[in-house]
């Protein structure tokens, strides 16, 4: 055997001990530093990450092979060449990256030069390598990127270093190079392979190149050149890599031999901190040393300026933990404004670690055999050796001693029999320390002697007598053993005075027990610090009072859920019990949260207060609770942990983004240890955590909007829409955009620029203008949209929450103006204005015409109404001037035919009397017309009053003496009364007797036989004017109270009685009174019915009282001095227009059908004459041209024609007669010589009538022309007959058919217009109103205004049978506008009166439904 030396041996000592305590540090330093990753998965576009940066406004950058990633937490923004856009990148291969202080890059790429992205545009500016231009680089293939403090871009190539000035515009770039042609004095370097740059704290720029380290000075020219420091700082003469400072202002140094630092004390040689070969460094803010190499990252703790930094961990790929670095070659570092660390790997992407993490540690089972055994963990417990149990569901149980407890959980003793554990506890027996144990399966307990945990052993388990799964076990105050299950009930194990025997009494449901356990499931026990025995059950709340629990048969309180009351506990199925040290009773439920339970005093019941996800919890179902010093309380549920503070209630919740082994954990899986430590465990392993090191995370979030959306589709720079661009720059450097008024539906995105777990960062948002408070949203809710918003002008405001939820007090904001709709612009309100003063000055011209019109159109309506009623008066009245003139006439005819009878044959006496007959009723008639023509001059103003002065009683008795026979004749008591002998007034003699001829008249005819009428003259002042005053008092009738008011009316007549002759003209009152009224005095009336009627006139007795009055005159004058009266223009109705017209053209037309003979013969012509004279009226023309012009000027019925003709023959002159709309419904007949077959069926198909041949028989001919006229005759009879009749049922021609159906059409187009008459048809109709005339007399037989009322009418009769409309509503439809003149036409075509048809036709339908 060979000795080794005792330098050797030390030196193998420190091979094998070194490497183990690495490994245990290691260990240790992977488990408490945990990698997140962000992969291709995550939407990085490539896995070799070159360069990271983050920019001015929070974005991550990141270069790799396969374009420029833009970050924010949430997704990427990719950036790669695109041919179709000039303005993209313009490679692929991204090396280095670094920004300016407005947000923009500069890129440096492997082939491609240097690329510019302006933050502002969204554009990529390129710099490459130019041959010919020496300002250009000095190389396309960029190793380096610096901006130093002065704002000079340092660019480090393959062949050098090139510095371009950027405080200069981008026009005046020039890149000035640094290289060993133009610096031959620069020793050791060649001027190629620059890898890194850097301006220290005493701004003096380093470089770092294949051939060492340079610094930046100046010659004795002044001239800038970078001389080698390598060898004056102590470094060894190999490529530097890297370069930076740290927070004690020492130089570290990455290079091809090993990482170097500064000391203090030694001058300005550095001194080797690590050997190998590293690319990257990174301070962080802890001032721990970062070093990133191929084979790994290491970290150094920095804590003395004095010391070197000391080598703590190095973390490299490990399949086995997830959590390690993805990729061993670090190709970049970068530090973010949050602290947090950012590693690029060569093929893993992106990690992350974030110092200020919530040091939540995960321990999970691994491929160590020491590991956890399975990561379901279902129970844990620390025993009174400082030993920790751990049982899962699946993979047994699992021990780890104190001893063997580092801190790193990972020296596990496995006992894979019990693979189901899932409670423990530890009881004292004896001198022996015992551990129970209840799994799921049977048994469900064990025993384990923990007494030396040096000699615990899977074999030493003892199975207990319990059959069924054991979910929860307690060891109380007097080491009494009481075991929940999951179907048994509980068990309670009394001890007995020998050791390790129990006295066993088991604890179960059963129905309508009140004071029973309230069922078999008993998911954890607790006793509280009163001895009472608490349990969860799976249908309530249970307790054992202390002075129940060791009874034979205790009593079991239990609370259960209310929903009637909200004091009431807030679920049944109870999963966690919690006593905390404030001594308040802490219950976790399956679904209703936390609850805590309040003791009732004075009487009152216990109650509860519940907590849920209302109040800020993450989940409702509580799995675990645990206290921490702080007296905090530690929730685990479904969906993560939570901290509660009893005393504020507030909640602080973390998930898995916070390094939680999942969301989800496991019932009663959490154990406080004794030295503060908390363990909860899931279904992914377990979290161990000391509570006062899950600190806040004080780094607020920076907001950006990241992209504007309208109607869904994101708007990019530039981007036109509507022919405008609303962002003319990147949107984090907008302040205001403008909108029109169709774009005001739009959304924006937003995200936080804090990375530690961007998925717990929240948002709140509101639009000022239209939002009242903040809206609040999750980061999987990361737009706010806006729809159909008003003009005007909002402020956009968003802000955001870090992961812990620390707010950002200061939002990101973004001023939205849109514009108003076109009508709400200035430009609108001009012309508004304009408008408003253009419609003011047509009021103001138009206003009096325009009230005027509409008073007249009101007039008019109202005249409209009344027509009907005032039509029915008037036919009344002269209804009874009939009656009046006939008794008269029929006096003076009677007479007049007896004398002429007789004439010789008579005595004078008997002419006599028949001449007095006749001359008395020519005087009473002469009398009623000209009361008639008074009346009229009254109405028409024209009436003259003569007044006369004389005895108005001597007057009155004359006026009246004739009446006296008339009273006599039917015994009626008449009689005048006067206060005076005589009165002598002034009066009109004639209107006095006017107006008493028809008061007695009134009187005489409304008193029966038997009655008295009373005359009664007197005298009054009245306001110092005499009157005379005359009263006709009668016993008739008399007139009821409701007609005293219109007796007074024009045309008003009574007709309450018809046993009494009422009938008159109804004008007698009306004109007295306007007589009266006329004399300036005036009449009422009184009467009561069945006891008379009295009527009071008065009249002025002075001159004075008619001086100065235009109608009156005070001395006698002839009637010949009255004004003679202008006549009056009355309007004829549309219809009697019409047919007056009409009537004029059927006067100028023969009564004789018109027969028109075209034939050359000049003979057959005067035959066919002289045979058809009588009963044709006859026309001639010699061809058919002349035949054409004259039948359109006659329009004859009948034409007779030869075929042979000059000019124009037979064919042709049928074929254009039959074309022309005037004469296609005119008959022919064919007179001709040819005897061929052929021009007969010629003839035929173009409408010709007859067909005869020559030479003819007369008598046939005139045959043939009598039956033409008499089918002509039956199909107008048919047209006025039929109600509904087809066109073509009345026509020979298509022609006519059309004519026809487009006359109907016109009328049908215009029924309701009550102004549409001929003339408006003839328009329409294209022909001349006698063409049309006769075409419609030939065709239907009516004129052209009686086919308008003929379809009118018919129309009519189609809505009385289809319809249930009025008489009055028909009438409207159909253009009338009278019911008279609708009535009067409806009977003319019917026979009977549009009522009286509805009538018929009612009664009709009811007898066909009987």
């Amino acid at each position: 055997m060979k000795i080794l030396p005792i330098s050797n041996i030390s030196t193998l000592l420190c091979c094998i001990v070194i490497p183990l305590l690495v490994f245990n540090i290691s260990v240790y330093g992977q488990e408490a530093i945990s990698f997140k990753h962000i992969t291709t998965t995550d939407g990085l576009s490539q896995s070799d990450v070159n360069a990271i940066y983050q920019d001015k406004f929070g974005y991550m950058w990141f270069g790799t092979h396969d374009g420029l990633n833009k970050y924010d937490g949430y997704g990427f923004t990719v950036y790669n060449p695109d041919n179709e856009k000039p303005d993209s990148i313009n490679s692929n291969l991204i090396y280095d990256i670094v920004g300016d202080d407005e947000g923009n890059l500069w890129i440096g790429t492997t082939g491609s030069g240097l690329n510019f992205f302006n933050a502002t545009t969204g554009k990529f500016t390129s710099y490459r390598n130019k041959e010919d231009d020496s300002g250009s680089l000095s190389s396309d293939h960029i190793t380096a990127l610096y901006l130093d403090s002065k704002k000079r871009l340092w660019i480090g190539s393959r062949n050098g270093l090139d510095m371009v000035d950027l405080s200069l515009s981008s026009k005046d770039f020039v890149f000035k190079h640094y290289n060993s042609e133009q610096a031959p004095f620069i020793a050791g370097w060649d001027g190629t392979s620059i890898y890194t740059i850097y301006e220290d704290k005493n701004s003096q720029l380093l470089v770092g190149s294949a051939s060492g380290l340079f610094k930046l000075a100046k010659d004795a020219n002044g001239q800038d050149y970078f001389g080698s420091i390598t060898n004056t700082i102590g470094l060894p003469n190999t490529a530097i890599r890297d370069l930076t400072e740290d927070a004690l202002g020492r130089l570290l140094v990455a290079t091809g031999q090993g990482v170097f630092a500064q000391v203090k004390g030694q001058g300005e040689n550095l001194q080797k901190l690590y050997d190998g070969n590293f690319s990257a460094l990174l301070v962080d803010n802890e001032n721990r040393i970062w070093v990133g190499s191929n084979e790994g990252l290491l970290l150094f703790e920095n804590t003395s300026g004095d010391n070197l930094p000391k080598f703590w961990d190095r973390f490299v790929y490990d399949s086995r933990n997830p959590a390690s670095i993805s990729k061993n070659i670090i190709k970049s570092l970068f530090l973010d404004s949050t602290g947090i660390i950012w590693i690029g790997t060569n093929g893993g992407g992106v990690n992350t670690f974030d110092p200020g993490r919530k040091k939540f540690r995960h321990i999970r089972n691994t491929s160590d055999p020491n590991s956890l055994s399975y990561d379901k963990i279902r129970a844990m417990y620390e025993d009174g050796n400082g030993t920790l149990w751990i049982g899962t569901e699946g993979g047994g149980l699992n021990m780890l001693t104190k001893k063997k407890d580092n801190g790193s959980y990972s020296s596990f003793k496995h006992f894979n029999s019990l693979q189901r554990t899932f409670a423990l506890t530890e009881t004292q027996i004896g001198k022996r320390k015992v551990l129970f144990i209840g799994t799921e399966s049977s048994p469900g307990l064990f025993q384990l002697d923990i007494s030396d945990p040096t000699k615990v052993s899977e074999n030493n388990l003892v199975p207990q007598d319990l059959i069924g799964g054991v979910f929860s076990l307690l060891t109380d105050s007097e080491q009494n053993i009481w075991i929940g299950t999951y179907g048994s009930g509980v068990h309670r194990w009394m001890r007995t005075n020998n050791e390790g025997e129990y006295e066993k009494e088991v604890f179960s449901h059963y129905n309508n027990g009140i004071n029973s356990v309230p069922s078999n499931i008993i998911r954890n026990i607790l006793e509280d610090s009163e001895g009472n025995i608490w349990l969860a059950t799976g249908n309530g709340l249970s307790m054992i009072s202390a002075k129940e629990r060791y009874k034979k048969r205790p009593k079991f309180l239990t609370y259960k859920n209310d929903p009637e009351n909200t004091a009431s506990i807030s679920h049944n199925y109870i999963l966690f019990l919690y006593e905390s040290n404030a001594g308040d009773l802490w219950i976790g439920t399956f679904g209703g949260g936390l609850n805590k339970l309040v003791k009732g005093t004075d009487g009152k019941e216990d109650s509860f207060v519940s907590y849920s996800e209302k109040n800020g919890l993450p989940n409702n179902v509580i799995k675990g609770i645990l206290e921490d010093d702080n007296g905090n309380l530690w929730l685990s549920t479904n969906k993560g942990l939570s901290k509660f503070d009893p005393l504020t209630e507030n909640f602080k919740n973390y998930n898995e983004s916070d390094g939680l082994q999942d969301n989800e954990f496991q019932e009663l899986a959490c154990v406080k240890r004794l030295d503060g430590e908390m363990l909860f465990g899931g279904i992914n392993g377990f979290n161990a955590f000391y509570p006062e090191d899950i600190g806040v995370n004080e780094f607020p979030a920076k907001t950006v909007i990241t992209d504007l959306l309208i109607f869904n589709k994101s708007v990019e720079i530039g981007e036109e829409i509507n022919g405008r661009v609303i962002l003319d720059k990147n949107i984090n450097k907008t302040n205001k955009i403008l909108l029109e008024y169709g774009e005001n539906n739009f959304s924006f995105e937003f995200a936080a620029l804090h990375y530690a777990a961007p998925s717990k960062n929240q948002f709140a948002y509101m639009l000022e203008g239209f939002d009242t408070d903040w809206t609040y949203t999750s980061s999987n809710k990361r737009f706010a949209t806006y729809t159909n918003l008003e003009s005007g002008t909002y402020t956009f405001k968003v802000k955001a929450s870090n992961n812990d939820g620390f707010w950002n007090d200061t939002p990101t904001q973004l001023i939205v103006t849109i514009a108003p709709p076109w009508w709400f612009t200035h430009t609108a309100f001009v012309v508004y204005f304009l408008l408003i003063l253009a419609l003011l000055w047509l009021f103001y011209r138009y206003t009096f015409i325009r009230t005027s019109k509409k008073h007249q159109l009101e007039l008019e309506h109202v005249e409209k109404e009344k027509s009907e009623e005032l039509q029915k008066i008037k036919l009344e009245f002269f209804t009874n001037i009939s009656h009046e003139f006939r008794t008269p006439l029929t006096l003076i005819k009677g007479p007049l035919e007896y004398l002429q009878k007789n004439v010789g044959k008579l005595e004078n006496k008997a002419l006599a009397e028949q001449y007095a007959l006749m001359h008395k009723n020519t005087d009473y008639l002469l009398r009623l017309v000209g009361q008639l023509l008074d009346f009229r001059k009254l109405n028409q103003g024209k009436m003259r009053l003569v007044m006369r002065n004389s005895d108005i009683v001597a007057f009155i008795k004359d006026v009246a003496e004739p009446f006296q026979f008339m009273a006599h004749k039917q015994s009626i008591d008449f009689s005048i009364d006067a206060s005076d002998p005589q009165l002598t007034t002034w009066f009109d003699h004639d209107a006095l007797e006017k107006i008493l001829n028809n008061l007695l008249s009134n009187a005489f005819k409304f008193t029966q036989k038997g009655g008295r009428i009373h005359i009664k003259i007197s005298e009054k002042m009245v306001h110092n004017q005499k009157q005379v005053v005359i009263q006709v008092k009668d016993t008739g009738l008399g007139i009821a109270k409701d007609k005293l008011s219109s007796i007074f009316e024009r045309f008003h007549t009574a007709k309450e009685d018809s046993s009494i002759n009422r009938e008159g003209m109804g004008i007698g009152l009306s004109f007295s009174k306007n007589l009266i009224e006329l004399h300036q005095g005036g009449i009422e009336v009184s009467s009561k019915t069945n006891h008379g009627t009295k009527f009071k006139v008065w009249l002025p007795m002075e001159k004075e009282a008619y001086l100065n009055i235009k109608e009156i005159s005070c001395k006698d004058v002839s009637d010949n001095d009255f004004l003679v009266r202008s006549s009056e223009s009355e309007s004829f109705a549309i219809g009697l227009n019409d047919d007056l017209i009409d009537e004029n053209i059927s006067k100028s037309r023969s009564k004789l059908p018109v027969l028109l003979i075209v034939d050359d013969n000049p003979d057959i012509r005067s035959f066919i004459k002289q045979i058809l004279t009588k009963s044709y009226a006859i026309y001639e023309a010699e061809n058919g041209q002349e035949g054409i012009e004259l039948a359109k000027k006659i329009m004859p019925n009948v034409v007779i024609c030869d075929i042979l003709m000059p000019v124009m023959d037979g064919i042709a002159f049928c074929k254009s007669m039959k074309e022309h709309q005037e004469t296609s419904h005119i008959p022919i007949i064919i007179l001709t010589a040819k005897s061929s077959q052929e021009s007969e069926v010629q003839s035929l198909q173009l409408g010709v009538d007859e067909y005869l041949r020559k030479p003819f028989n007369f008598e046939l001919l005139e045959l043939k022309l009598s039956n033409i006229v008499k089918r002509r005759e039956q199909m107008r009879k048919r047209f006025n007959r039929d109600i509904t009749l087809q066109p073509n049922e009345v026509t020979v021609t298509s022609m006519d058919e059309k004519f026809l159906s487009q006359a109907i059409q016109i009328v049908e187009k215009h029924m309701m217009n009550t102004d549409f008459n001929v003339e408006m048809m003839v328009s329409e109709m294209g022909l001349s109103r006698s063409n049309l005339y006769l075409k419609f007399k030939e065709l239907t037989g009516l004129s052209s205004s009686e086919f308008i009322r003929n379809v009118r009418l018919k129309r009519a009769v189609q809505l009385f049978d289809q319809s249930d409309l009025s008489v009055k509503e028909i009438m409207y439809m159909t253009g009338f506008n009278t019911a008279s003149y609708f009535s009067k036409c409806f009977k003319k075509q019917f026979g009977i009166v549009p009522s009286e048809y509805v009538r018929k036709m009612d009664a009709k339908a009811k007898s066909e439904t009987n």
